[in-house]
């Protein structure tokens, strides 16, 4: 439609495969070096994978046109095929006979045929396309044709062309053994920037152009939405073309290949990190969130997460500890508690006279402690005090005045019990002393003295 208004002879963009417009570049040459190889020194497996128009049909298309005669071909499109539909198609391309109702009614001819290339030195290539679409059971099958082999060489090679999921599905653990056999591989990238270029201008002037139609803005601009995918550049720049001769335009520019985006419904593959710096896209900014937002969202501060683990340790701790310790260790508490942290008035301000059974020395006020001077010099400083006063044993009660010990002491619960070391027995009676502090001063010149 649009050849006549940019003097061209055909169509430059067409999606089907033409030989004529056949465009290698670097990539391309190299692996249909390799390839080639493979081929014609009989090395077996062969793999090519590339994502969809990448032009691997292209490639393996020159690839049977270069080696037709030296090697004899047949090609599978589509072989998502039973095991016999296989053998059956097989046979057709080879020109062998096509009534296979059983595996050795394939086999039996298929040997001879590759015996009698060999003999011809000729190399027989089964070229299996799509080949991502195989089965297992199928690709079971296909492993074992390659142990038709003469002494010297391989009889059969058998070219695998696929997509990149081909690779996965080959690295499955019941694939391995087919795997293993693969020679030689290549997989065919996208085009860069400058070859995106290069095909467009191949492609341009086979088709007859006498001058540049497509603006060096307008070709970056299709290997941005084409991510350098061979497929994608004729369909992008086609339809270029065809907007840009109904506004009489002969230069495409890129606003016209950006207006062809917006109407091209084909999902797009998202350009790669090396695609976005190609095409000098601004480098994304990294983004924080704020540090309320990620409390909320699960993350703990560190002096959280260590008081939890001390709160758990005690748990457990409480729960295996014998009941015999855990009662101890009560004790130990509730004693603590009496001494450091009872209420002042129940040490200080207590009446001098006990209560009938209390076991407790009676305490007085400080305003009615007189010493002697004898008592003076016997009693310590405050610093040499111990911090903690021994509590007086409960089986002593005091005597009120006037009275002596054995009077009392009648009259104590405890009477039955053993009376004290001879020591503190043979003491002559003493009036009790004042208030508390007395009784304790001398309970303490008492001991120092034993």
């Amino acid at each position: 439609m649009y050849e006549s208004f940019y003097g061209l002879d055909k169509k430059p963009f067409q999606i089907t495969t033409d030989p004529s417009f056949l465009w290698m570049g670097k990539k391309h040459r190299e692996a249909l070096s390799t390839l080639k190889y493979g081929v014609m020194d009989n090395k077996g497996f062969l793999l090519l994978t590339g994502d969809v128009g990448t032009g691997k049909t292209t490639l393996i298309n020159r690839l049977v046109e270069d080696i037709q005669d030296k090697a004899y071909t047949a090609k599978i499109p589509d072989p998502g095929l039973s095991k016999y539909d296989f053998f059956r198609m097989v046979s057709r391309y080879f020109g062998l006979p096509i009534e296979v109702r059983t595996k050795s009614d394939f086999l039996e001819p298929f040997s001879r045929f590759l015996n009698d290339a060999h003999k011809e030195r000729k190399s027989v290539l089964l070229l299996i396309d799509e080949a991502q679409r195989l089965k297992h059971d199928l690709m079971e099958e296909i492993r074992l044709l390659s142990n038709l082999e003469h002494q010297d060489a391989k009889l059969l090679n058998i070219f695998f062309v696929g997509q990149n999921e081909f690779n996965e599905i080959l690295m499955q653990p019941e694939n391995r053994a087919l795997m293993r056999r693969i020679t030689i591989t290549y997989n065919i990238d996208p085009l860069d920037p400058t070859e995106t270029c290069e095909y467009i201008r191949h492609r341009l002037k086979t088709a007859g152009a006498g001058y540049e139609i497509f603006s060096s803005a307008a070709m970056e601009e299709v290997y941005a939405f084409s991510n350098g995918f061979p497929r994608q550049i004729n369909i992008i720049c086609d339809l270029a073309m065809f907007f840009a001769s109904q506004v009489s335009q002969r230069t495409i520019s890129r606003k016209i290949v950006s207006q062809c985006r917006e109407r091209i419904s084909f999902p797009v593959d998202e350009p790669t990190a090396e695609t976005k710096d190609n095409i000098r896209a601004p480098a994304p900014t990294t983004q924080y969130r704020p540090i309320e937002k990620r409390h909320r969202t699960g993350f703990r501060p560190a002096w959280a997460m260590r008081l939890a683990a001390v709160l758990i340790f005690l748990a457990l701790l409480v729960v295996f500890t014998p009941q015999r310790y855990r009662n101890g260790v009560g004790q130990w508490i509730r004693h603590t508690y009496e001494v450091y942290f009872s209420p002042a008035e129940q040490t200080v301000g207590a009446s001098s006279s006990p209560a009938v059974g209390d076991s407790s020395p009676p305490v007085a006020e400080a305003d009615h402690v007189h010493l002697s001077p004898s008592d003076k010099s016997q009693t310590t400083s405050p610093v040499d005090l111990p911090l903690r006063m021994p509590a007086p044993p409960p089986d002593i009660r005091f005597p009120e005045p006037g009275k002596s010990k054995a009077s009392v002491s009648s009259k104590s619960p405890v009477a039955s019990k053993p009376s004290a070391p001879a020591a503190v027995a043979t003491e002559p009676a003493q009036d009790p002393p004042a208030d508390a502090i007395d009784w304790l001063l001398e309970k303490r010149r008492q001991e120092s003295g034993q």
